[in-house]
């Protein structure tokens, strides 16, 4: 794909028009008038939904209902946002649309604000309200859309090279190394909050061989990931039925496919959801690999691979409490991911 040679977020119609016919999907005619719709901020980037009308001439047919989307000042997101336009830009032109959203442009390689256009797809598609949790029809269907994607760069040579930068031990260590001397500070904010085995099994985790981690430096199994593969990611069609769409890129990264499956199940679900969901959906997952030809890694394999995710999710509430991310974002997914990774004998893969 071209990219436009806009600098700043395109929102008139002739910067639109500029921008989509540099990335080439725009050939003829152009877009007549633009009107923004809605305007959302949110603690990584700026959202703002536009309606276009073309010109009787224009081709192809595009969307007529935009997001247009860049990066806040001081973002989180990983190097302001540039990641998710690497990856639109370079990996999503080769996979379907569901489960990838359609970019209509991006901002160029040099530009100073990282924005790209996506199809708004909110008329379509939905995703429940936060904190609930997706049907169970739902989560199937999402855990089908990570398994064909993660099938897809499976093992791919690709990978470290132009598929993403692979760790090093020193990497690994310097990250995680990271996160525990945030412990100090994270007990002091908690207080009694924290139980006391609470600590020491974070205090444990942390200063342990760092196991779960290193499993990266082996290149078995590895695949792209999405690296955010929260519930409210996915939109899921409002007629019920279609494959989902899975949106918001900035995280994506190689890593093991079930890494996406343990983020998504034992930071965000409770116990009795996953009394009753995980084993079936990571055997749902392993057969939809197989499907999509993944014929080296049993499910053995997988569920090795998913512990060890679970003792990584532990990380997560403490990058959110460093960010400065308000408590009852993170306070249930500290006690969602202690109890995964309590009920799964963790510690034993320290």
């Amino acid at each position: 794909m071209h990219v436009s040679a806009q600098d700043s977020p395109p929102t008139t119609a002739l910067d639109l028009t500029s921008a989509f016919y540099a990335a080439g999907t725009l050939r003829e005619g152009a877009i007549l008038r633009v009107a923004i719709t809605e305007r959302i901020k949110t603690t990584i980037s700026n959202l703002w939904f536009l309606e276009v009308e073309y010109g009787a001439d224009s081709s192809p047919e595009l969307p007529k209902r935009l997001l247009l989307k860049w990066p806040v000042e001081q973002s989180p997101a990983p190097e302001r946002g540039e990641p998710e336009l690497i990856f639109y830009r370079e990996l999503a032109p080769a996979l379907p649309s569901p489960p990838m959203a359609q970019c209509l442009a991006t901002a160029p390689l040099t530009s100073k604000q990282q924005w790209l256009i996506l199809e708004d797809l909110r008329s379509t598609h939905t995703n429940p309200p936060w904190p609930d949790r997706p049907t169970d029809i739902e989560v199937y269907e999402a855990s089908a859309v990570l398994a064909r994607l993660h099938a897809g760069w499976w093992e791919a040579p690709e990978l470290g090279s132009t598929l993403g930068t692979l760790h090093t031990e020193t990497s690994l260590r310097t990250m995680v190394y990271g996160f525990r001397d945030h412990l100090p500070g994270f007990f002091n904010d908690l207080g009694d909050n924290l139980p006391p085995t609470d600590r020491v099994l974070l205090e444990d985790v942390f200063n342990s061989s760092l196991a779960p981690w290193l499993r990266l430096l082996e290149r078995r199994a590895l695949t792209v990931i999405h690296g955010d593969a929260h519930p409210w990611n996915f939109l899921f069609s409002r007629s019920g039925q279609g494959i989902p769409y899975l949106i918001d890129w900035q995280l994506w990264h190689p890593d093991v496919g079930p890494k996406d499956l343990a983020f998504m199940i034992g930071l965000h679900w409770d116990r009795t959801a996953r009394a009753k969901l995980e084993l079936p959906l990571l055997h749902f997952y392993h057969q939809e690999l197989i499907g999509a030809g993944v014929n080296n890694y049993s499910f053995d394999d997988l569920f090795l691979d998913y512990r060890r995710c679970l003792v990584r999710n532990l990380t997560f509430p403490i990058i959110l409490w460093a960010h400065g991310d308000p408590r009852e974002s993170w306070r249930h997914r500290l006690d969602y991911a202690l109890a995964a990774y309590r009920d799964h004998d963790a510690a034993e893969l320290l």
